[in-house]
C-alpha cells in the first residue's frame, strides 16, 4: 500500500511537571494518565480556535508505565479529558516516537 503524504501541524505542547522518583517522591501517589489528561485539558483551554475533532493524534512519550495505565495510555488519556472518540492515542513508545 503506497503511503499518502500529509500535513502535519504541531499547535502546542506542555510537559508534565517532574520531581524525584520513588515512594517518597512528589508525584509517587500520582497516575501517569491523570497527569496527562489535565495536559490535555490544558492544551483544549489554550487553544480553544482548534476543533477538538480536527486532532489527528494524541502522542504521549512515558516510559515504564504499569497495569490499567499502560500501553494504551494515550488513548486512554485522550477519552477521559473528553477528546471526541474519533481522535485516536498513539500508544507509549518509551520517549521515542517514529512514524
Amino acid at each position: 500500500m503506497p503511503r499518502i503524504a500529509r500535513d502535519v501541524v504541531f499547535v502546542d505542547g506542555v510537559r508534565t511537571p517532574f520531581g524525584k522518583a520513588g515512594p517518597n517522591g512528589l508525584y509517587a501517589e500520582t497516575r501517569a494518565d491523570d497527569m496527562i489528561v489535565s495536559v490535555i485539558r490544558e492544551l483544549l483551554r489554550r487553544n480553544t480556535a482548534l476543533p477538538p475533532q480536527r486532532i489527528g493524534d494524541v502522542a504521549i512519550a512515558a516510559t515504564t508505565q504499569t497495569g490499567d495505565q499502560g500501553l494504551t495510555i494515550g488513548r486512554s488519556a485522550a477519552v477521559l479529558a473528553g477528546l471526541p472518540k474519533s481522535v485516536p492515542g498513539t500508544p507509549s513508545t518509551g520517549c521515542a516516537r517514529a512514524r
